[in-house]
C-alpha cells in the first residue's frame, strides 16, 4: 500500500498490539476498519467508552479531501475528531482512517482531558448509557461490558472524588454490611 498523500509506501507497524500501516515518509498511520477505535482502548481502558462513530454522519462536518485512500483509492473525507481540533481523513467506501503524524496521540490526550473534566453527573449519565449499550451496543457484548465496567470505575473515582465525606459513609457501610 502506499500513502496517496504523499507517495511513499506504507509498512507494517503496531500501536498498543493493534496491526497498522505506517508511512515511511510522513510517519502518517493508516488504520484498516475499527483498528483507531481497538488501539484507542488499549492505549487506556479509561478511554474505552469514550467511542466516536467515526462513519456515523449525523451531526457532522464532513469535508472532500485532497488524497485518495490507499487501500481503495476513493477519495478521502476529512472530519474533526470530536471536538479535539484533530482533523482525520476517511474512507467511507472500506472505512479506513488515516492520521497524520501526532494526530493520535492529540486524540488520546484530548480524551484523558475530557475524563478528568467529567463530573460525577455526567458519569452517571454515561453509566446508564453503556448499561444500555450492553444489549444494544455496537460492539459485541464483551466491549460493551468492559466499556460499562470502565465508565463505572470512574464514576466511582469522580465520586470519592467530588463527594469524600459520602465516599467514606459508603465504605464504612459496605465494611459493616453483613452479607458478604
Amino acid at each position: 500500500m502506499t500513502n496517496l498523500k504523499c507517495d511513499h509506501e506504507l509498512v507494517k507497524s503496531e500501536i498498543k498490539g493493534v496491526a497498522v500501516e505506517r508511512c515511511s515518509k510522513c510517519n502518517g498511520i493508516w488504520f484498516d476498519r475499527d483498528e483507531l477505535r481497538k488501539a484507542k482502548d488499549s492505549t487506556d481502558e479509561d478511554l474505552r467508552f469514550l467511542d466516536f462513530e467515526i462513519f456515523d454522519t449525523k451531526n457532522k462536518k464532513i469535508q472532500k479531501g485532497e488524497s485518495s485512500c490507499p487501500k481503495c483509492g476513493t477519495k478521502m473525507e476529512t472530519l474533526e475528531y470530536m471536538n479535539s481540533g484533530v482533523k482525520i481523513d476517511r474512507c467511507s467506501s472500506c472505512h479506513g482512517v488515516f492520521l497524520d503524524k501526532g494526530e493520535f496521540k492529540k486524540i488520546i490526550s484530548f480524551l484523558e482531558n475530557l475524563i478528568i473534566s467529567k463530573s460525577s453527573g455526567e458519569y452517571l449519565k454515561d453509566t446508564g448509557e453503556e448499561l444500555k449499550e450492553i444489549l444494544t451496543g455496537p460492539e459485541d457484548t464483551i466491549s460493551e461490558i468492559k466499556d460499562f465496567l470502565a465508565v463505572l470505575n470512574l464514576l466511582e473515582l469522580k465520586i470519592q472524588a467530588e463527594h469524600p465525606k459520602v465516599s467514606e459513609m459508603l465504605i464504612t457501610f459496605a465494611r459493616s454490611w453483613p452479607i458478604r
